[in-house]
């Protein structure tokens, strides 16, 4: 499994649903990635940021991870989705 974590960056865009759009990726990605809230000290495969808009440059490099992911609109989700997928399978994660 991978470990993930995500982080939600200000919401400054309420017709953006970031919680449901967190809900849609840890389900689709429940057989190849746990996800968690970031906790201090440990390092993560990848770190997902839910942000409402693309005026936010922050990264959040304070969190360890290998890989980070922005998602700005609903539309990113799927390809965030499709990134970890494929990361997973090169990685040989088993579900």
């Amino acid at each position: 499994m991978l470990a993930c974590t995500v982080k939600f960056c200000g919401g400054c865009n309420p017709r953006y649903d970031r919680g449901e759009a967190y809900r849609r990726i840890c389900q689709a990605l429940s057989d190849v990635a746990r996800f968690s809230l970031p906790e201090e000290g440990k390092t993560y495969d990848v770190l997902v940021i839910l942000r409402g808009c693309t005026g936010c440059e922050y990264l959040y490099e304070d969190i360890p991870a290998e890989h980070r992911f922005v998602s700005v609109c609903a539309e990113d989700v799927d390809r965030i989705i499709h990134k970890i997928q494929t990361l997973s399978q090169t990685r040989g994660i088993d579900k």
